[in-house]
């Protein structure tokens, strides 16, 4: 009997259920008995330079096991643990029912009617039923004499299946350790196990994910998955993004023991799980972060930002495809809250950022060329009113239409991709195909597509399904279909380097020697639809943008970028806004970075004002010299 109790004392039985598993993958003599120890310490999450963004903290907990304890012993325990830990105690009437029913069941038994026992005997009612008669028939003034915490330390004494360990308290004090230790409770013992750690607070928590706790084991919604990969429920599992994408590389080792005439034999090590090194330079994460966050700080002193609340970046390496930083704000009141992920999750009218894209659906169906010109106007279609440049332009060709962002060159774009050619008035009975026709060039830059990062969710925006002539207009300057910030990401690396990427986070795995396990090399998802002669037009065009159009004021031209601005009428519950965004890369002869911004709701309309503050522009033209002095310099 001692040695059963040494045995339960010391190891978690949960895990026999996995036995035949163990046997069968590696090699153990089926004849024998194996058990896995409790937890081992999960890798942890790196950046490009080897700062520690996760990390494990060791944790004594009290653990129970109530394999061969009678229900008896339990009370006992109850009772003695309540004397010694300190708990945060989850009042529960129901758990008080039952530990008062488990004190005194004779007293209970012995006041139930005889016609609700006949009820039980006749099969009327059954067992449960009759139970929960026994519970419900306690009075209020014996449950006022249970204590709601030796309630609740049986209730965690006897959660869950007889042979699963179970947490009672996790980070047990000095005190309670020394007093637990000292008493041998049957079933009880301490044990070290491991704690998620964020050295650098709530930046890009988001992004980390999260970890299963022990007491939740797999969350329901996550049960197939894991153990379809041969996992134990109580295994303590990512729940979502790179926590749960590595899981398997992260999970790390348990230790392994033999069983052999009840002696206890370790005969495996725990290991500790691999290392994710992402691409993310944590130090310049924090540097653009800070730019971001004076800059929405003075933004919420002008004019007109009464619904802005959140900008969004995305910096990233057009040649690989990998994050260098990903930054979300929210600001309440001086306050901010980390949105980092939310660069996957939302999605937003983007406006004229995505006329390289669009302007390539003119090159693709010979709509215009290199030789076009034209002299910049109104469109008036057939029972709308005049669509218009922000001001007139003059005559212009395909650079110039990018260089000032003219929507009218779009427009004629659009006019003709349905076989007609504008004069006022017409109607151009545009089709669901002629928006397909966009959608599937947009496609190819990572427009209206997921760019595969590994984050567990991510959205390619939303797709109008408005057919009519006024919005295929609308849809040439980026005024339909939404998309997000990591969209616009893939989008301008596309033209930068002439394919897109999957975008990644995550750079390497690496070994508990710091040797490399794994490289991501980020495959080639597409290439844009039209030949490298019109691609370079649009470099062309988005380099006229920064050195003397609409993204003049975005760079100090102490190096060459090409970039595109974009404005957007938005709606926020349902007020008239403005949203602002902006993409570039450089240098523009041999792109080594790329920077997105996007700010919705900077301004509303209203009678008083017509401000827009530059928040874009003033963002950019800082973290523009930052990110250039630190890659490059």
């Amino acid at each position: 009997m001692k040695k059963i109790w040494l045995l339960v004392l010391l190891i978690n039985i949960v895990v026999l259920t996995r036995i035949s598993y163990l046997n069968v993958n590696n090699n153990y003599n089926i004849k024998d008995t194996y058990v896995y120890g409790f937890t081992a310490p999960r890798g942890r999450i790196l950046d490009i330079n080897g700062n520690i963004l996760v990390d494990n903290k060791m944790v004594r907990s009290l653990i129970f096991n109530k394999l061969n304890v009678s229900n008896k012993e339990v009370l006992e325990i109850t009772k003695i643990l309540s004397d010694i830990i300190d708990l945060k105690v989850l009042d529960n009437d129901y758990n008080k029912r039952v530990y008062y029913y488990d004190l005194y069941k004779d007293k209970v038994d012995k006041h139930v009617p005889l016609d609700v026992l006949k009820k039980h005997e006749e099969r009327k009612i059954d067992s449960k039923d009759l139970y929960n008669y026994k519970l419900n028939s306690i009075s209020d003034s014996d449950l006022d004499k249970i204590s709601g915490k030796e309630a609740y330390i049986y209730y965690l004494l006897n959660k869950g299946y007889s042979y699963e360990d179970k947490i009672i308290k996790l980070d047990i004090t000095d005190d309670e350790y020394m007093k637990i230790n000292s008493l041998n409770l049957k079933g009880i013992r301490t044990y070290l196990t491991w704690e998620r750690t964020y050295p650098y607070n709530d930046t890009l928590r988001d992004v980390f994910g999260l970890v299963s706790s022990y007491n939740e084991g797999i969350p329901l919604e996550l049960k197939n998955y894991y153990l379809n990969k041969g996992y134990s429920l109580n295994d303590r599992v990512g729940i979502n993004n790179l926590e749960y994408i590595y899981d398997d590389y992260l999970k790390g080792e348990k230790a392994v023991y033999i069983l052999k005439d009840g002696i206890l034999k370790k005969i495996k090590d725990e290991v500790k799980g691999k290392d994710l090194v992402i691409s993310i330079d944590i130090e310049l994460q924090l540097k653009i972060e800070k730019i971001l966050e004076e800059e929405m700080i003075r933004a919420k002193k002008e004019f007109n930002t009464k619904y802005y609340d959140s900008s969004y970046m995305v910096v990233s390496d057009p040649n690989s495809g990998e994050i260098i930083s990903l930054i979300g704000k929210k600001i309440n009141k001086d306050k901010f809250i980390d949105i980092s992920y939310y660069n996957a999750l939302n999605s937003f009218t983007v406006g004229s950022v995505i006329k390289g894209a669009s302007i390539s659906v003119g090159y693709k169906y010979n709509i215009v060329n290199d030789k076009t010109k034209v002299v910049d106007g109104c469109v008036r279609l057939s029972g709308q009113n005049p669509k218009c440049s922000w001001k007139s332009l003059g005559t212009i060709n395909d650079i110039g239409a990018l260089r000032m962002s003219s929507n009218y060159f779009q427009y004629l774009i659009a006019i003709g991709l349905t076989g007609n050619k504008y004069n006022s008035g017409i109607k151009i009975n545009a089709t669901s195909d002629d928006f397909e026709k966009y959608r599937e060039v947009f496609s190819s830059y990572g427009l209206g597509t997921l760019t595969g990062i590994d984050l567990s969710k991510e959205s390619s925006g939303q797709k109008g399904t408005t057919i009519s002539d006024d919005l295929l207009l609308n849809m040439g300057i980026g005024q339909y279909d939404t998309y997000t910030p990591l969209e616009l990401s893939s989008y301008i690396n596309t033209i930068a380097v002439g394919e897109r990427r999957r975008l990644s986070l995550v750079k390497y795995i690496l070994n508990n020697d710091g040797s490399i396990y794994l490289e991501n090399n980020n495959e080639v998802l597409s290439k844009p639809l039209i030949d490298d002669y019109y691609l370079n037009r649009v470099r062309e065009g988005l380099l006229a943008v920064n050195k003397s159009g609409t993204g003049y004021s975005y760079t100090n031209h102490k190096f060459s970028s090409a970039g595109k601005t974009g404005t957007a009428e938005t709606i926020y519950n349902g007020i008239s806004t403005v949203s602002t965004s902006y993409v570039m890369y450089a240098p523009f002869d041999n792109p080594k970075y790329s920077i997105v911004i996007v700010s919705p709701n900077i301004k509303y309309k209203n009678k008083i004002s017509n401000y827009k503050y530059p928040i874009n522009a003033k963002v950019i033209r800082r973290v523009n010299d930052l990110v250039y002095d630190e890659l490059l310099s």
